[in-house]
């Protein structure tokens, strides 16, 4: 007679998305906050570009006219900067830098010609923890010099305001070309990595390539929690020594 066997551990619906529809890299919160920034700083884009460049006021029928735009670009700043700071609150513990990111940054030649280093990188690589940062500096920044255009009763000099107008402006465009790379990077460069942020998974291979100690970082927690492992072929194995990875 047979040995009874043992009762495989019960599956969570996380759980079971995770084996057949990648890993789970953001929740619902994370992903609306994205968006919601994101969807700010587009207004801000075509209201900056309508309110720096005559030539650009074809753009303010689009943003619900002139007088709005103006009015309104000052106050969708604040509120994108209201935004980036839960952003920070929510990811500065993992964008911190370490070691590791110092030998990224110097494969980042081989990673803008390959896409990939082959260095055990974690959650975030050095590239996406720089480009974390630059946002943050460059909403404050942005905020900062905002604040004087509206409110130019605040200073009295005239020279100080054409100052800050121009920072703004710089920054601006600084602000526009980490956002036309980020785009790039996350929908053609890298296929696969736009999913983290619409249905907030990603797919194994996607993680064992890019984020390899997150990768093993994620099996470990469902080895721990004794939940099944999908393997490449999709074959749902239970726990695994670590010398089978």
């Amino acid at each position: 007679m047979a040995a009874p066997t043992a009762p495989r551990p019960a599956v969570t619906d996380e759980a079971h998305a995770e084996q057949h529809a990648g890993f789970v890299r953001y929740g619902l919160f994370e992903r609306v906050l994205h968006w919601f920034v994101a969807l700010n700083f587009i207004y801000l884009l075509l209201s900056g570009f309508a309110l720096a460049y005559p030539r650009m006021a074809w753009l303010y029928p689009l943003l619900g006219g002139g007088q709005t735009a103006r009015v309104a670009h000052p106050i969708v700043g604040v509120v994108l900067t209201v935004g980036v700071l839960v952003m920070l609150v929510l990811w500065m513990g993992q964008s911190t830098f370490s070691r590791r990111d110092v030998e990224w940054a110097k494969k980042l030649p081989t990673y803008a010609k390959t896409g990939h280093t082959d260095l055990d990188t974690g959650k975030y690589n050095a590239g996406q923890k720089g480009y974390f940062w630059a946002m943050i500096l460059l909403t404050v920044g942005l905020l900062v010099t905002g604040i004087p255009l509206w409110f130019p009763d605040l200073l009295d000099s005239s020279g100080v305001l054409r100052a800050m107008r121009l920072v703004h402006h710089v920054l601006f465009l600084a602000f526009l070309a980490a956002f036309i790379i980020h785009v790039y990077l996350s929908s053609v460069a890298f296929p696969g990595t736009m999913s983290a942020m619409t249905t907030g998974r990603v797919s194994r291979a996607w993680a064992a390539r890019h984020h390899p100690r997150w990768f093993r970082e994620r099996e470990a927690a469902q080895r721990a929690a004794g939940e099944p492992i999908a393997t490449p072929d999709g074959e749902d194995v239970g726990r695994r020594s670590d010398d089978s990875r």
